[in-house]
């Protein structure tokens, strides 16, 4: 069983600005597979930043902008999938 981990931080202006997506993949937390995308859906580099707090994945997908929300998270976890050893 998947299990992920959707953390939206804010940016300066307090709304969210990027979204943090771990892949929960074994029993160390510093190996689990993390991507981070801006509201826009751009990858930007994965920080240790604070997330303002954890959201659902269908709250994390309506977040994204364009419309195309979920298609994008899709794309995000499909990436994490492939960077897990089998």
């Amino acid at each position: 069983m998947e299990r992920w981990t959707f953390l939206v931080i804010a940016g300066p202006d307090e709304e969210p600005a990027q979204l943090r997506v771990r892949l929960r993949h074994g029993d160390d937390p510093t190996s689990w597979p993390t991507a981070q995308v801006a509201m826009d859906g751009t990858e930007v580099p994965a920080d240790d930043a604070t997330h303002d707090y954890e959201a659902p994945e269908w709250k994390a997908a309506q977040l994204l902008e364009g419309g195309g929300g979920a298609a994008r998270l899709e794309q995000v976890k499909d990436d994490l999938r492939s960077r897990v050893a089998s």
